[in-house]
């Protein structure tokens, strides 16, 4: 007889399914309500908070509680997007985990009506965990690679925390006609119910309740039989012909079987289209013989996808089906009655309510404490500056190249791609519009170590500003929340900082949250990660055959930096945890930012201001963006020569405050540039001139006492492109 505790539920929520339920619930309904009352499921501890976010916005077509959110790029194209996070299965088996982890994603996106085309990923890493690294990055690219899906590119950051918790967090960006909605809210009474894809295995089983929903500790080697495998040509078959299936427009309702398998799928079906719900077990095809009713149901086999067909007019769909290959079986139908059935062997084994797994879940309140930030890294540099310094940072993992990873991943399938891993922005074309589509994501868990709510705003920042360098605005953003143990009350108040200062950045950028993931229990051995918030945004670009450069080109332009700092403001920067410290990162000045954003994307639209290369100032501050406007990975076309003061040259050089843009602007128009900054209150210095000689010069002071350093781009690639075990 199984206990409500080996399903993972407290003692409080079994007395309260009791009362449900009115009966003691069988070994499978318990089952059913410890994976959805799951926190990985019911998002108990999130749910009242993420109602803080903004989710309004004139794009938006569908905003959270979906599969995806959905924004209108134009009169002919939307756009599904959204971040999902496999973290605790990568760490158990990092190729599988991060594989299934691509699988979940894209299906996602499906499940939206929408063609995958682009994903992107936000890693992290502990500094030595070679192996998962190394297992991660294989798992994303063969199975992005082989179902055909680019990936155009991402991020990759270590930390201690990650080291026995990486965060495998991956963004999908799909494509859909308007008029083509679809979701799970469609189906009415007396339809059929089909499953396609996959047989269904034993593989995954409480991977929801208690893989994803717990801490782990070195007693828990066990869950390794829980991940689940997963087969990218299956999947492929089964995006088609679930494509090919909803174009005849004959499919009611559609969803995608991942976290709690069957369960989830099946039950949240019935509660988002009001219907109540009779499955027969015997139906499901199984790969393995004897499979119990508890197994079928919690099964996370992947690729494998629900749909709901008209029992008169179905049959166009399921021919569009068996044209891929795949099978379509039946399974059970909705109903009127709103009761949530399930039989096997011709006995009902299970009679619910759907609404109670679903939505019955006890949440947690939500007070929302505004918290004092911290004061920001202010002290005396952790280091002097100096030549052999600043080329040392160059090789820290939180800065170097990322080639030896990207390589590995097949970004231009489906010959979209106009920019990208080896960018910061990735930008594509698109066959169904004029228009083009830019990707930015942004993930800074070292910004959020000391103050949560910094790093939620700071993400938000990043995203919005690296789209703005190509002249984007976003339509939306997707989010990814990553942290610790919810049941601890410091990870909890981290968590809702976090997410407010993703709110409060949000409402000043004027861009909505279409939807997201949130991953809690990080913590094995009781080190937790930091809270790490991942941002993906998605936007429209004017003109994705040009975009704007972001290495120098010629010599003889001046070169503009935006939004200097006037304060030090070394706090959550690289150069100052390399230094053994980490104080609390600068809060983002968001209406400055929003003025400097606006500004961007009309000036760059202006060609008669003369603005030839743009960067956004992040990692490694505005040391790392001047070598990266080097063009360290191609062949090259001018040299920088900048001056900056002697004071505070650390800080100057080395903070990573989001704001701050680097432009370079033709010679005879550069005064233009600078009067509407100044017009518009944001301030602007000129650092220096792109010149002919190549690499980069950095004069330090001014006058008989100044001095100059000089590196050869050589020098600079070696040391960025220093890579152990690459």
């Amino acid at each position: 007889m199984m206990t409500a505790q080996d399903v993972g539920l407290t003692e409080e929520e079994a007395v309260y399914v009791r009362e449900l339920v009115g009966r003691e619930p069988s070994d499978l309904e318990w089952g059913l309500f410890g994976v959805l009352w799951s926190e990985h499921c019911s998002y108990k501890s999130s749910r009242t908070r993420l109602r803080w976010l903004p989710k309004e916005g004139a794009a938006v077509v569908a905003g959270p509680g979906g599969n995806a959110g959905v924004v209108r790029l134009d009169d002919a194209v939307e756009v599904a997007f959204k971040v999902e996070s496999h973290n605790h299965p990568s760490f158990v088996e990092p190729v599988q985990g991060a594989a299934t982890g691509v699988g979940g994603i894209i299906r996602d996106v499906v499940a939206m009506g929408a063609r995958p085309i682009a994903l992107m990923d936000s890693l992290r890493f502990g500094s030595r965990s070679t192996a998962i690294r190394e297992g991660v990055v294989r798992g994303i690219g063969d199975y992005g690679n082989a179902i055909g899906v680019p990936t155009v590119g991402g991020e990759v950051f270590y930390g201690p925390g990650y080291a026995k918790n990486p965060l495998v967090n991956v963004l999908c960006v799909g494509l859909r006609r308007p008029g083509r909605e679809i979701g799970a809210g469609g189906a009415r009474p007396g339809e059929d119910v089909y499953l396609i894809g996959q047989a269904t295995g034993r593989d995954g089983i409480h991977g929801a309740s208690l893989l994803a929903s717990r801490d782990f500790s070195q007693a828990d080697q066990d869950l390794r039989p829980t991940v689940q495998v997963g087969d990218p040509y299956t999947g492929k078959l089964l995006m088609e012909a679930t494509l090919a299936a909803l174009a005849t427009g004959r499919v009611s309702a559609l969803q995608d079987l991942g976290a709690a398998g069957l369960a989830s799928a099946s039950s949240e079906l019935a509660v988002r289209s009001g219907v109540g719900l009779a499955l027969d077990l015997d139906h499901v095809p199984c790969r393995e013989a004897r499979m119990t009713a508890y197994e079928i149901m919690l099964s996370e086999t992947q690729e494998r996808m629900l749909l709901v067909l008209d029992a008169v007019h179905g049959e166009e769909a399921l021919a569009a089906i068996r044209s891929w290959g795949l099978v379509p079986k039946k399974i059970g139908t909705t109903t009127a009655d709103g009761q949530y059935v399930l039989t096997l062997q011709g006995k009902r084994v299970a009679v619910l309510e759907a609404q109670w797994l679903v939505d019955g879940c006890p949440l947690k309140p939500a007070p929302a404490p505004r918290v004092a930030p911290p004061p920001v890294g202010t002290g005396s540099p952790p280091e002097p500056v100096s030549p052999q310094a600043l080329v040392a940072m160059l090789a820290d993992p939180d800065l170097r190249s990322r080639e030896p990873i990207y390589r590995r991943y097949d970004s231009m399938i489906q010959t979209r791609t106009v920019w990208g891993p080896e960018h910061e922005v990735a930008v594509l074309r698109l066959k169904e519009s004029p228009g083009g589509l830019a990707i930015s994501v942004a993930g800074p868990g070292r910004w959020a170590a000391v103050d949560a709510y910094s790093g939620g705003a700071g993400a938000v920042a990043l995203a919005v500003a690296r789209l703005a360098v190509q002249a984007v605005q976003p339509l939306g953003l997707t989010d990814g929340l990553n942290a610790g143990n919810p049941d601890q009350p410091e990870t909890l108040t981290a968590f809702s900082q976090m997410i407010l200062g993703i709110r409060d950045a949000a409402l000043a950028l004027g861009v909505p949250v279409t939807g997201g993931n949130v991953s809690f229990h990080n913590e094995t051995d009781a080190v937790a990660i930091w809270p790490t918030p991942i941002i993906g945004a998605v936007g429209r670009h004017p003109r994705p055959d040009r975009p704007w450069a972001d290495v120098v080109t010629q010599a003889g332009m001046r070169i503009v930096l935006i939004n200097p700092p006037t304060r030090p403001e070394l706090g959550g920067s690289v150069w100052e945890r390399r230094a053994g410290r980490l104080t609390a990162y600068p809060r983002v000045g968001l209406d400055r930012l929003r003025r400097t954003v606006g500004w961007l994307r009309q000036a760059l639209l202006n060609d008669a201001l003369g603005i030839e290369a743009v960067r956004a100032v992040a990692e490694g501050g505005l040391w790392l963006t001047l070598v990266k406007l080097l063009g360290l990975g191609g062949p090259g076309g001018a040299g920088i020569a900048v001056t900056l003061a002697d004071e505070m040259l650390a800080e100057r050089l080395l903070n990573e405050v989001v704001g701050q843009f680097v432009l370079t602007v033709d010679e005879n128009h550069w005064p233009e540039v600078m009067a509407e900054l100044s017009a518009l209150q944001i301030d602007s210095s000129v650092l220096g001139r792109t010149v002919a000689e190549d690499g980069l010069g950095l004069t330090v002071g001014s006058g008989s006492e100044a001095f100059t350093w000089h590196w050869a781009r050589g020098e600079l690639l070696a040391a960025w492109s220093a890579w152990e075990g690459a």
